[in-house]
C-alpha cells in the first residue's frame, strides 16, 4: 500500500513539473509559460475540467493531473535537464478562454485540444492545431503526437495561424520607503535645499506642536513613490526662516513646497494640513501645475547654539 502511494506521489511530481497545469492569467499563466521561460516550440493541452464529486469524495477546486500518454510524450522531449519542447495543460474556464482567445469556437473535445506553438520573438509566433484522435491516449496516440510535437522542433510543420497575445502578469509597483524626517539646521541642507528629491514639502507647525502631525505621514505615504521629500519644522525661534516664504505665526500651520535649484521657487497650500486639499495640491505641481514664487536666496535656519544662547540673554 504504502509503495503504490510512493510510486503515486512521484508519478504526480514528476507529471506536475514536466507538464504543469496553467491559468489563463496570474502568476502561472499562458503569457508567462509561451514568453517567460525560454523560446523552445510549446504544447498546450486545453482539456474540460471534470465537475461534481469524485470517486474519493467531494470535488476538490485544485489543478488535475495531466493524462498519462501527454506526460509520455512529454518525456520524450526531456534528456536529463534538457527539453526541446515545453509542454503544459489548462482546463476548465481557462481552456475556454484561451480556445476564444485563438478563435476556437465551440465546446472542447471531450478528449482534449492539443495546440502546438511556435514563437517568432519575445510576443509574436504562430499556432497549429492537432487534428488526429486523443480519445483512447494509447500508442498509436503518443506516436502522432509525438510526430506532431517533433515537426514544431524541427521547424518542419508549415506556418499555422497568427499566434495572438495573452495579457501579462500584474507586476506589483515597487513600494519606496516613505520620505518624512524631522527639519533641522543639520538636515535643511542635505534633505531639502540639496537632497535628491526635486520638491520638499515643508509643515511649519505652531510652536506648541512638537511632534510629527499624523497628516504628514498620509502625505508621505501617499506620495512615496514621487519625487517629493516631506519635512515638518519646529517653528520656535525660526521666524526669520518663515519670514522668507512670507508665512507669520499667526497662519500656521503652513505647508510650503519649495523647488530648490539655480532658479528657486515656492508655493503656499492654503489647506493647513488637510490631507485632501494637499494631495490634490501636491498632484497639482506634480503634473507641472501649481502657482510659484521666486526666492532670490533660499533661508537658513537658526542653528541650536544661537537659539540657547538668545534664550539665556532674555533670562
Amino acid at each position: 500500500m504504502r509503495a503504490a502511494l510512493l510510486v503515486a506521489w512521484l508519478a504526480s511530481s514528476i507529471a506536475s513539473k514536466i507538464a504543469p497545469t496553467l491559468s489563463y492569467a496570474g502568476k502561472d499563466s499562458i503569457h508567462s509559460f509561451l514568453y517567460g521561460y525560454d523560446s523552445l516550440p510549446k504544447v498546450l493541452l486545453l482539456l474540460e475540467k471534470p465537475e461534481g464529486p469524485t470517486a474519493d469524495g467531494p470535488k476538490v477546486d485544485k489543478p488535475s493531473e495531466p493524462p498519462s500518454w501527454f506526460t509520455s510524450v512529454a518525456v520524450a522531449f526531456k534528456d536529463g535537464r534538457k527539453k526541446t519542447a515545453s509542454f503544459a495543460m489548462v482546463e476548465g474556464d481557462d481552456a475556454r478562454k484561451v480556445a476564444a482567445r485563438l478563435g476556437i469556437q465551440g465546446e472542447l473535445p471531450s478528449s482534449g485540444l492539443l495546440i502546438g506553438c511556435m514563437l517568432d520573438g519575445k510576443s509574436s509566433g504562430s499556432f497549429s492545431i492537432f487534428d488526429g484522435y486523443l480519445g483512447d491516449g494509447k500508442g498509436k496516440v503518443v506516436r502522432e503526437v509525438r510526430a506532431f510535437v517533433q515537426m514544431l522542433v524541427d521547424g518542419t510543420m508549415e506556418r499555422g495561424s497568427i499566434l495572438p497575445s495573452f495579457p501579462p502578469p500584474d507586476v506589483p509597483r515597487k513600494t519606496n520607503a516613505i520620505s518624512l524626517l524631522e527639519l533641522t539646521y543639520e538636515t535643511l541642507p542635505t534633505h531639502c535645499f540639496g537632497g535628491a528629491k526635486s520638491l520638499c514639502v515643508i509643515a511649519l507647525l505652531p510652536e506648541r506642536d512638537v511632534q510629527c502631525p499624523e497628516e504628514m505621514k498620509s502625505l508621505a505615504s501617499r506620495h512615496r513613490n514621487d519625487p517629493v521629500q516631506f519635512t515638518w519644522l519646529k517653528t520656535k525661534g525660526q521666524e526669520e526662516f518663515m519670514s522668507a516664504f512670507g508665512v507669520e505665526s499667526s497662519q500656521l500651520p503652513v505647508l510650503v513646497v519649495v523647488r530648490s535649484g539655480k532658479r528657486s521657487r515656492f508655493a503656499l497650500s492654503e489647506g493647513g494640513l488637510d490631507v485632501p486639499t494637499n494631495a490634490e495640491f501636491i498632484d497639482n505641481i506634480l503634473g507641472g501645475g501649481g502657482s510659484f514664487k521666486r526666492i532670490a536666496e533660499l533661508p537658513e535656519l537658526t542653528p541650536p547654539y544661537l537659539m540657547e544662547s538668545e534664550t539665556k540673554g532674555e533670562l
